[in-house]
């Protein structure tokens, strides 16, 4: 699934739910810590952002941003975060996937010639 004429981002519009919410930052940033870090690190081939835009945004509360050329390696990091207590309990819910390619135009217009 690589190919390395194609770089992709992935932008997870997510929503903190009040489970997450009714957490001290101290008990979110130990959960993290704990449960998602290791999965981000499982996953080198995907670089990972996160991004809070609730206070300028009333549909999601945050959106996980990633960049990879490798989009087995993107599927593999999100089943494994579903698997996390951040889907599993939930602590977040999932609003809206979007995925691209970067400058996927020029690619278009390669092929064409």
């Amino acid at each position: 699934m690589t190919d390395p004429g194609l770089h992709h981002l992935a932008f997870l519009h997510l929503t903190a739910l009040p489970a997450w919410l009714s957490m001290s930052r101290e008990q979110r940033d130990e959960l993290v810590e704990r449960e998602v870090a290791p999965v981000l690190a499982a996953h080198p081939a995907v670089r990972v952002r996160w991004v809070d835009v609730e206070a300028f945004s009333a549909e999601s509360s945050d959106v996980l941003g990633a960049e990879t050329d490798d989009l087995r390696a993107w599927n593999r990091l999100v089943e494994a975060l579903r698997d996390s207590p951040l889907f599993a309990t939930p602590l977040f819910r999932l609003d809206r996937v979007l995925v691209g390619i970067e400058e996927g135009f020029r690619d278009v217009a390669s092929r064409d010639g």
